[in-house]
């Protein structure tokens, strides 16, 4: 079966939809009653996935991919299922099978990443990264060209989901580099962020200030919290950080472990701060 372009939007999770035509020729086709049991599995999925029953969902996708094994939408959406219920070993498995199936799709390398974070397998995270942003860079697919961002990162501290955004460069008067957009309890919409950015009117004020002279190419990075009714900077970095420190940074934030040394409060809440997605992109 062919995935259909359409996506659908599911509490922050992102599934394919079913299309009956073929798209792998690797498989033996199924009869029609395997494609109709297929299809309805497919269906039952889906619906377990809304209801937030995700070992049961899994256990359904598992059914349709005993019958189409290279099965894009299903592999992701099995995938989706697994990672979702934390059985992270599964969610990988499902998902290094569609970048076999599929090395074009970018949305599958970002999923890979989130999972090699999620078991701690660092260098693997970090190489599958680094093809993501050869494929930004060169343009294939045509479409995440047109992507600024990605999903990286996916956890839990004290109760609140937070994920991770990576901007695929830093430009703009007020250049981002990660946005981590902490759910509210429906997990519907972005509560408050923590971004790490480096704007340029604060370069500027550093290499008039800073003695020696900064070198070229060298950049001031802060640590930004923007809530309702507040901002409050956690941190000033040079040179830049990793991600492994940044996101350490936040959850010591998030566990109130670390206070601002430089906060303040407004009546509305700020409009400059660029805006990505609250919930995850595949």
């Amino acid at each position: 079966m062919k995935v259909k372009p359409t996506l659908l939007l599911l509490f922050g999770i992102t599934l394919l939809l079913w299309s009956n035509k073929a798209i792998l020729a690797q498989a033996p086709t199924p009869t029609q009653q395997q494609s109709d049991r297929a299809e309805q599995a497919f269906k039952e999925a889906n619906a377990l996935m809304e209801q937030k029953k995700f070992p049961e969902a899994l256990t359904r996708y598992r059914e349709v991919l005993a019958i189409l094994p290279d099965d894009p939408a299903v592999l992701f959406n099995g995938g989706l299922a697994a990672y979702t219920a934390k059985e992270y070993s599964a969610a990988l498995d499902l998902w290094v099978n569609l970048k076999k199936v599929d090395p074009d799709d970018w949305r599958a390398r970002a999923k890979l990443i989130q999972t090699y974070q999620a078991l701690n397998r660092l260098s693997e995270r970090d190489a599958e990264r680094k093809e993501l942003f050869a494929m930004w860079a060169a343009g294939k697919p045509a479409e995440l060209k047109q992507e600024i961002e990605y999903c990286r990162d996916q956890f839990e501290i004290n109760g609140k989901k937070v994920m991770a955004f990576e901007l695929f460069e830093l430009k703009g008067e007020r250049a981002l580099r990660y946005v981590f957009s902490i759910l509210n309890a429906a997990e519907d919409d972005e509560e408050f962020r923590i971004s790490l950015g480096s704007y340029e009117f604060d370069q500027r004020l550093w290499r008039e200030m800073t003695k020696p002279t900064p070198k070229p190419g060298e950049r001031l990075f802060h640590l930004d919290g923007y809530f309702k009714n507040g901002h409050a900077t956690y941190g000033m970095y040079s040179p830049e950080p990793s991600y492994d420190a940044i996101r350490a940074k936040v959850v010591l934030i998030l566990e109130g472990k670390v206070s601002p040394p430089v906060s303040s409060t407004h009546a509305t809440p700020p409009k400059t701060e660029p805006t990505p997605a609250p919930t995850p992109k595949p």
